[in-house]
């Protein structure tokens, strides 16, 4: 069963036509598939982020739970000001500044996520052309074992964060789709 899925997956993810999506409030635009389904939000309900857009995609299988976020495989767009971060009054440098947002990023994570296990953490990732860091990690969620990469920079007093989490049944198939889309998030010069 769980092969079926992961070539379901594989196969929706290599042959899908990628649509653009534009927030004109916050200027950014990224390309997403277009069999996943686009959830335009402002909140703060998920590690306490101001949600922009989260795209989910179509393949959900029984873990997922609508009203509970980390259920869900899905790629979200969050922009904070940065003076919400801890610290952020104190920064000099944009490497600071970064390191200062992953340390409260994994604080939050590993609060929230049982089992939280940090497999990688890049400091020369690249986000729209802009220096960012990456880290990916292991997490369990009601009896489901989850994968995920968060990438953040920041930009003009504001951070943007990507967050990819999957199924690790699923996430090595989809995640070649959520790179793309990585690759594909402008923020505006």
């Amino acid at each position: 069963y769980k092969t079926v899925t992961i070539v379901n997956a594989l196969s929706s993810d290599q042959n899908n036509t990628m649509i653009s999506y534009r927030n004109p409030k916050y200027g950014i635009s990224i390309q997403y598939p277009s069999d996943w389904n686009l959830s335009e939000r402002a909140d703060n309900g998920y590690h306490e982020l101001n949600v922009v857009a989260e795209f989910l995609q179509p393949v959900q299988n029984s873990y997922y739970k609508p009203n509970i976020s980390a259920t869900h495989n899905s790629f979200r767009l969050s922009i904070q000001n940065y003076t919400s971060f801890e610290g952020a009054e104190d920064d000099n440098s944009m490497n600071n500044a970064l390191r200062k947002i992953g340390n409260a990023r994994m604080r939050a994570i590993g609060i929230s996520c049982p089992g939280f296990d940090l497999k990688s953490y890049s400091r020369n990732a690249t986000l729209s052309g802009m220096p960012a860091y990456q880290i990916e990690f292991n997490y369990s969620y009601l009896d489901n074992n989850k994968k995920a990469t968060v990438i953040w920079t920041i930009k003009d007093d504001k951070v943007y964060i990507i967050d990819y989490v999957a199924n690790e049944n699923i996430y090595d198939a989809t995640f070649p789709t959520a790179k793309k889309m990585i690759t594909s998030f402008q923020i505006p010069s």
